[in-house]
């Protein structure tokens, strides 16, 4: 098995080829990106107040005093925010979600024996971890969609109660992120699910995926 790191390039990449035995003729796959930006926006929404909920109470005064310094004016407080107690968390929370969530689903691929490529598309600003060129099992993309959202929550949500707060509050950035994020993943394992078992698909690259569907269900 090899793995590769590139820039894909979709005016290079094979058409896709014609159905299995057994399979009938393919169709195309295609992302509803309306769908998605409004459901990226509300998970992001619910998670903040999720997670964001989650971390004051398990942390309470010491988040606060961390990303705020208090001030007395007569009889009035106030509370005036460190931005860079803020952004710092923020930035490192963006990096490891990026990363972190490609490189899960790199490792699920991996599992299962594709050939796994790495990329980056700059027109849409997304990376990506792909298996290009190779038929997918429907049962094994729903695990390796999921991968990114099951294991990060799984590790970041006990850092909440971090006694560091810097910590805790960069695991509460990388939950919301990776929540908001993944969306997409969301999506394609809900339609997988509703297709029939033995379902394979094919991705010739990132913008170019078919589904192919088996004659006897």
């Amino acid at each position: 098995m090899t793995t590769t790191l590139e820039n894909h390039d979709a005016t290079t990449a094979p058409e896709f080829p014609p159905a299995p035995d057994g399979y009938a003729e393919p169709y195309a796959f295609e992302y509803p990106t309306p769908v998605l930006l409004l459901g990226s926006v509300l998970l992001g929404i619910g998670s903040t107040l999720g997670f964001g909920g989650l971390l004051l109470l398990v942390q309470r005064a010491e988040v606060v005093s961390a990303l705020a310094q208090v001030t007395t004016d007569g009889g009035t407080t106030g509370y005036v925010i460190d931005l860079t107690a803020l952004a710092v968390p923020l930035f490192v929370a963006l990096v490891v979600t990026a990363v972190i969530h490609e490189l899960l689903h790199g490792a699920a691929f991996a599992y299962y024996g594709y050939d796994v490529s790495y990329g980056v598309v700059p027109t849409m600003g997304a990376f990506y971890a792909a298996a290009f060129s190779q038929f997918h099992e429907r049962d094994e993309l729903l695990r390796v969609g999921l991968a990114p959202l099951v294991v990060l929550t799984t590790v970041c949500v006990p850092l909440l109660a971090a006694p560091a707060p810097t910590v805790a509050i960069t695991a509460a950035f990388v939950l919301i992120l990776n929540t908001a994020g993944s969306i997409g993943d969301l999506y394609a394992v809900w339609y997988l699910r509703r297709l029939p078992r033995g379902t394979i698909t094919y991705d010739v690259d990132i913008r170019r995926s078919y589904v192919y569907e088996p004659l006897e269900q």
